[in-house]
């Protein structure tokens, strides 16, 4: 066998399961105050829309970033 180690110990000495958990948490977190308070503000309905589509985006280069 080889010296190198498996990708899922490598995942865990870059940490990037607590950046992906704590981002999940924080983005959770905004979609849910955006689903109160975007409707009281009356807002456009792809204002939702995008906001799940750039933290989906963000959560792929933040991965990206904390496994460089």
């Amino acid at each position: 066998m080889s010296d190198k180690p498996s990708v899922f110990a490598e995942l865990k000495r870059r940490n990037v399961y607590k950046v992906a958990i704590t981002y999940a948490v924080v983005a959770w977190l905004l979609i849910q105050a955006a689903s109160i308070l975007l409707p009281t503000f009356e807002a456009p309905t792809w204002v939702m829309k995008a906001l799940v589509v750039f933290l989906a985006l963000g959560f792929i280069i933040s991965v990206m970033i904390s496994w460089a």
